[in-house]
């Protein structure tokens, strides 16, 4: 191989893997759920467990969205009854006019999402989704509401995630989120 062409692919693979390592050491410097980062990154946070938000599935100004708790720690982990959710504007401050209630709150009848909750324990790799619900109607002046962010904890006294959901929540002015309970997925990741 003549010189030039080696130096060009020894450079290109230095490169490459410096790359990698610097955008490893920043997912976990930058990944930190105690400074009310997100967690999407590959690591596991201190509490064991991981949560994450799907995609918002709108349908005639009725939105919902799945969130899924993942335990990524290395034993068993229990939650019972609803995660608890605050909603954060683009400056990542609470959301006012805005009520968070258990189950659909009148906002619509989906199956399940008005169960009693129930005891779901986790083993490692295994995963829980509970479900978010709102209709994006505008039924009065003043502005929608636009939540961009959003934190969850999993269970009352657990460190709340900051999540990021693809598009944000588009709340209009009802002022409703209705949160389903944890249940099983039967699922692991």
């Amino acid at each position: 191989m003549p010189r030039s062409v080696y130096d060009t692919v020894l450079v290109t693979v230095v490169g490459l893997l410096v790359g990698a390592v610097i955008w490893t050491v920043t997912a976990v410097a930058y990944d930190d759920p105690a400074a009310g980062r997100s967690t999407s990154g590959p690591i596991c946070p201190e509490e064991g467990i991981r949560v994450t938000a799907g995609p918002v599935n709108p349908a005639l100004g009725l939105r919902a969205m799945d969130l899924t708790l993942e335990n990524c720690g290395t034993r068993a982990y229990r939650v019972e009854g609803y995660p608890e959710i605050r909603l954060l504007d683009r400056d990542q401050q609470g959301v006012t006019g805005v009520t968070v209630v258990h189950g659909s709150g009148g906002i619509a009848t989906v199956t399940g999402f008005d169960d009693p909750p129930g005891p779901v324990t986790l083993a490692p790799g295994e995963t829980a989704s509970a479900g978010l619900l709102w209709r994006n109607t505008a039924t009065g002046p003043g502005g929608s509401a636009a939540v961009p962010y959003l934190t969850v904890a999993a269970r009352s006294g657990s460190l709340p995630l900051l999540l990021t959901p693809d598009g944000g929540l588009d709340l209009g002015t009802t002022g409703r989120l209705g949160v389903g309970p944890w249940r099983t997925t039967g699922g692991t990741r």
